[in-house]
């Protein structure tokens, strides 16, 4: 490998994990803010919905973010661009899928069954933070969203952003 294509390569996952980190910002906002407006009123499944509305605002997020920034695709053909957004969602479905599949086992089977006491984290402050909150937190995106960002970049490089023939990149 040419030291010209290992700079290329540092440089896009280097991106990639930046883009990645506020991608999951984004995903991780809508997703707890949704948790914190749903979960009263409609209960322990508010995950389902919350997911779902983290998946969207991420996806849209990271496919304008990996196309401009981190692979550089430069082509903006209705065709090329249509392409590129069908193939991204599609392996980003995947990749949810997957997620949505172990976050509802991780949630409903691997659960402990805590007593609701709650912790004080910053009493100072009065930042309280539920035993339960804190495993949702830390395996829905320690975990689970870890074996995403790895199938989405490996997608994205080698089957959505691949670098085109010449021919093609000129249509």
């Amino acid at each position: 490998m040419s030291k010209k294509m290992q700079t290329q390569n540092k440089r896009e996952l280097i991106l990639y994990l930046f883009f990645g980190v506020l991608t999951t910002l984004v995903c991780v906002t809508v997703f707890q803010g949704l948790e914190w407006l749903l979960r009263p009123r409609i209960g322990d499944h508010s995950y389902l919905l919350s997911n779902v509305a983290s998946f969207i605002a991420g996806t849209m997020f990271a496919f304008i973010a990996n196309k401009i920034y981190v692979f550089q695709q430069k082509n903006w053909a209705i065709r090329v661009v249509a392409r590129e957004a069908a193939s991204f969602t599609a392996a980003r479905l995947f990749s949810f899928g997957l997620e949505y599949l172990l976050t509802f086992l991780f949630f409903d089977f691997g659960w402990p069954k805590i007593k609701l006491s709650f912790v004080p984290l910053w009493e100072k402050y009065g930042v309280f933070l539920a035993p339960e909150t804190a495993y949702r937190f830390l395996v829905r995106w320690g975990c689970i969203a870890t074996l995403g960002v790895v199938l989405n970049y490996i997608f994205s490089k080698y089957f959505i952003f691949k670098k085109q023939p010449p021919e093609e990149e000129a249509a």
